[in-house]
């Protein structure tokens, strides 16, 4: 994947931004954990130095070693604390830019797993049609066979009745008989093998719809992305506008500003291009080539 699926020519670094910010506070967290673990093997330390001297000293009076240890201890519980702090609100900070960093990577993910599932859905809808028609056959087969031996064993039979001498079973019986068998086996094999693909097929929609949700919303994250990278230049003129509303309207919050869709754009009066794109199916499966989702 690139670095930033975003550089286009008329790219604003939307998202150079905010993989910048984002790598900058996970170095900064990361730091802050290594300082977190540096302040416990401290305070650990502090602590059972603490300890050391309250176990020699008096219980009725502290000595003033035992004072300053625990004050030092004490000093080092609360430098946790504060780290901890520190850490919990840079990953408040770090969570929504999360979101925009990896949905890329996510949506590309998704749609690969999507795409997956299809083919596999797909793949055993073909093999049971397959084996379907092979079944049918063999049972064609079967049925003709038992007919065929059937026949064959009442001719052997009136011979073994007329004959008085040693009855040799027909090559043509024996024959038959084997290809039967085998053709039961086969026939047992093939219905294990539809059984199994029935039972893998009845499994994907749950999958598949999970995979359609997880798509469809890092779809939207990216799409979200695509919008700001166009919209960071004329953003300014939408702050101004917020804040010239927000001076006739006290009620208006100056950090948003509702921008309405022109009416040909709704989805009655689209565009004629829009009719010319592929229609896709629940799954994301476009309704014209089959092919996974977009």
């Amino acid at each position: 994947m690139k670095l930033n699926p975003f550089s286009k020519k008329n790219s604003s670094g939307y998202y150079d931004k905010v993989k910048a910010e984002h790598d900058q506070l996970a170095h900064d967290i990361a730091a802050k954990r290594a300082e977190l673990e540096e302040a416990q093997a401290d305070h650990e330390h502090k602590q059972r130095c603490y300890h050391e001297l309250a176990q020699q000293g008096s219980m009725y009076s502290s000595t003033k070693e035992e004072k300053h240890a625990h004050f030092e201890a004490s000093a080092a519980y609360n430098r946790i604390g504060a780290i901890k702090r520190e850490i919990n609100l840079l990953e408040s900070r770090i969570a929504p830019l999360r979101r925009i960093v990896s949905a890329p990577e996510r949506c590309t993910e998704t749609k690969r797993q999507l795409a997956a599932l299809i083919a596999q859905r797909q793949a055993h809808a073909a093999e049971i049609e397959v084996v379907d028609k092979q079944i049918a056959q063999l049972n064609q087969r079967i049925a003709n066979l038992e007919a065929r031996v059937a026949a064959e064993t009442r001719s052997a039979s009136r011979t073994l009745l007329d004959g008085e001498g040693e009855f040799v079973v027909p090559e043509s019986l024996t024959r038959l008989e084997v290809e039967l068998r085998i053709a039961r086996a086969s026939l047992a094999e093939l219905q294990v093998q539809r059984e199994a693909a029935r039972a893998q097929l009845r499994e994907l929609p749950s999958a598949l719809r999970e995979a359609r949700r997880n798509f469809i919303h890092y779809r939207a994250d990216v799409a979200e992305i695509e919008l700001y990278e166009q919209l960071m230049p004329v953003m300014h003129a939408v702050a101004r506008a917020s804040a010239a509303r927000r001076e006739i309207n006290v009620h208006h919050d100056e950090s948003r500003f509702e921008i309405e869709i022109p009416p040909s754009w709704s989805p009655r009066h689209r565009p004629p291009w829009w009719r010319s794109c592929p229609r896709t199916d629940r799954f994301g499966t476009s309704a014209a080539n089959g092919t996974g989702p977009s």
